[in-house]
């Protein structure tokens, strides 16, 4: 089976997306599947859903993507008062209802909520109350996602919505993954585990590159990669967005950071 390639979170930064899309044509990956999330946080939510979904869009529904859908059929679902305009996360699902497309939103609506790939499942948040949007971001956390992989015999489960690259598992397993070194990791037949996919437009484990994962099923082989891209243009895309100044922080690092803000004169 050849390799595929998993993009999470992207979030409307679509500088982030076209970055690793090249990187993911080098790998040589025959599918892209994407674990949710497209639009919210930046500016450029319809350019990132159009780029998805003419490309074949194979996606699960993330938590932003249901909010924006929430919002196009009723704007009254936002906040009564005009804080949410501070807010990054209703700021930005906001902008990506009012400049959706139709079409693009059509697809939005239609995601489904998990994808079956070689060796495991999709899902963007977690197996156990995915209506809720649990996070994984612990092996306490991870624990009721990783029973039901064992029980219904799915194996491997890809989410995203933390914007973090880890692996959960249980350690007293028979069967755990080995670690081939440090972005690589072999997941053997009947491993049980909780692949964090981390994001291609937001990260937040400590590393400013694009987050992406490799995942080759007949080595059973898992690359977690990150890719280098002009951030400094998406969080200048943000701000022309008059989208909150947190998000388009987010992306750059504290020397950058401190020089943007004092161009905008904050």
């Amino acid at each position: 089976m050849p390799k595929i390639a998993m993009l999470s979170d992207i979030h409307a930064n679509d500088p982030a997306l076209k970055a690793v899309l090249r990187e993911v044509a080098k790998a040589k990956a025959s599918r892209v599947v994407f674990g949710g999330d497209t639009v919210g946080y930046g500016a450029s939510s319809n350019a990132c859903v159009e780029r998805v979904r003419t490309m074949g869009g194979e996606s699960v529904m993330g938590n932003h993507d249901f909010y924006t859908n929430h919002i196009r059929r009723d704007r009254s679902a936002l906040p009564n008062n005009r804080d949410w305009r501070k807010n990054p996360v209703w700021a930005g699902v906001e902008e990506a209802a009012r400049t959706m497309s139709d079409e693009n939103a059509a697809w939005l609506r239609d995601l489904p909520w998990l994808l079956d790939v070689p060796g495991g499942v999709v899902a963007h948040a977690a197996l156990h109350q995915p209506e809720e949007w649990p996070y994984l971001r612990s092996l306490t956390e991870a624990f009721p996602t990783l029973d039901i992989l064992r029980e219904s015999a799915c194996g491997i489960g890809f989410f995203g919505h933390t914007h973090r690259q880890e692996l959960f598992f249980d350690a007293a397993e028979a069967v755990t993954p080995e670690r081939i070194n440090q972005t690589r990791v072999h997941l053997p037949e009947g491993v049980v585990c909780a692949v964090m996919l981390g994001s291609v437009g937001q990260p937040r484990d400590g590393d400013l590159r694009a987050g992406w994962t490799l995942w080759d099923s007949d080595t059973r082989v898992l690359e977690f990669r990150r890719t280098e891209y002009p951030a400094l243009e998406a969080a200048h895309d943000i701000i022309a967005a008059d989208l909150p100044v947190e998000s388009a922080l987010r992306l750059l690092d504290e020397p950058t950071a401190r020089n943007f803000r004092r161009m905008l004169g904050s």
